[in-house]
């Protein structure tokens, strides 16, 4: 009987002393997760949130021709790159939308074979002559003006989706004509391009473009990895008049971007 009463004794002590050790666990387990939501209250308060980042890419880049089709054949593009600079400017809270304003240089031509006049000749346009070769190169700025929406917090997500749309003001900088009959080079020369529909000047014109990306955040620094696509429609073909070539000589361009780049 005394030796159940003491085995019973124990068990109720046990009991008691692991209910004591379960409440000082429990105790410092909410001080500890208390403490850990302050500090990341504290680090999400005192982490600069800034109003600009910088963007920058580079992106091989697809060209889209069409050459006015009575006075040419086998449009084909060359192959063309694109580097960026834009400001990201946030313009909420939530970090989703963003205006991006900025320069970008832009490298391209198009090859296209076509008619060739030489000096006193009659401009016959008939089958057999339509085999002249044209190649030309173009360097171009390009000032872009963009809205860009992220369907995620960008200072929540590690990875973010994105898409944007704008406007792009284009300013044809420097072109090279190179022209070749049989392979062999009969001109080569600097051209002046200029656009059927200019704005404020022959030699600019403007995009609308349209795109998505996705991009890996740092989530302290704001800073992030990024690629994205996008598709630009320019809004007025270009043209160059030459005693040796055709008149109307209009080529439509249109592009395809495939862009990686960092935002710092």
């Amino acid at each position: 009987m005394k030796t159940k009463l003491f085995l019973n004794c124990i068990f109720i002590s046990l009991i008691a002393y692991f209910k004591y050790l379960f409440s000082i666990f429990a105790i410092v387990q909410c001080c500890l997760v208390l403490a850990q939501e302050d500090g990341g209250k504290k680090l999400r308060t005192n982490r600069k949130n800034p109003l600009v980042k910088t963007r920058f890419g580079i992106s091989p880049v697809l060209g889209l021709y069409q050459a006015n089709k009575n006075h040419t054949t086998g449009t084909k593009p060359k192959m063309a790159f694109h580097f960026s600079w834009k400001e990201e400017i946030r313009l909420d809270n939530n970090n989703q939308n963003f205006l991006l304003v900025g320069a970008e240089y832009l490298f391209h031509g198009v090859n296209f074979n076509s008619y060739y006049f030489y000096e006193d000749s009659l401009k016959l346009y008939t089958p057999d002559r339509l085999k002249y070769q044209y190649s030309l190169t173009i360097h171009e700025l390009d000032f872009p003006v963009q809205l860009k929406h992220s369907f995620q917090k960008e200072t929540n997500a590690l990875i973010s989706s994105y898409i944007f749309a704008g406007y792009c003001y284009r300013w044809l900088v420097d072109s090279r004509l190179k022209v070749y009959e049989n392979g062999n080079e009969i001109v080569n020369q600097y051209e002046v391009l200029k656009f059927k529909n200019p704005a404020f000047n022959p030699v600019n014109s403007s995009f609308i473009n349209v795109g998505a990306g996705f991009q890996k955040n740092t989530l302290l620094s704001h800073n992030a990895v990024f690629a994205e696509i996008q598709f630009r429609y320019g809004l007025s073909p270009f043209y160059f008049n030459e005693s040796f070539s055709p008149t109307s000589l209009y080529t439509s361009s249109h592009f395809i971007f495939v862009t990686v780049g960092f935002k710092i």
